[in-house]
């Protein structure tokens, strides 16, 4: 087993820092409308655990699929793993929800955190690669 990419393992601090701080804001918004209970947590928890995840699966995929040199197959590589990580994102959702018996509001809007924390990212300018110089958008 390789050792991972420094971009992908910050890249995926950096969605962890946004599921965090985006599931205070929902676990508060939760307090707030009198609707907060342990499955509210443990569905945060779960969701947020899942969608760094599957960010960092996504990233780590890109990563090697880049890395063989070969544009067709790098393509085809990352829509393949794409319907594999849907599922097993849909599965887990599901024995959280179904059998953990958490909240499934709580579950399901922390996988779009990653989302919003790369839209903020590229709204504010993130850290790009220099023209010219060697680099990806996950630095």
């Amino acid at each position: 087993m390789t050792a991972m990419d420094p971009a992908v393992r910050k890249t995926t601090g950096y969605i962890a820092v946004w599921e965090v701080l985006l599931s205070l804001v929902m676990e508060a918004v939760f307090l707030i409308i009198g609707k907060w209970d342990l499955s509210v947590l443990f569905g945060n928890l779960g969701g947020a655990i899942i969608a760094v995840g599957n960010f960092m699966l996504l990233a780590m995929t890109v990563t090697r699929a880049v890395d063989s040199g070969d544009p067709a197959a790098a393509g085809k590589r990352v829509r393949a793993t794409a319907s594999l990580r849907l599922l097993g994102m849909g599965v887990l959702c599901a024995l959280l929800i179904g059998l953990a018996k958490t909240d499934p509001f709580a579950t399901l809007i922390p996988l779009l955190f990653p989302r919003i924390a790369l839209g903020v990212r590229s709204l504010t300018g993130g850290k790009k690669a220099e023209p010219g110089s060697e680099g990806s958008e996950l630095d």
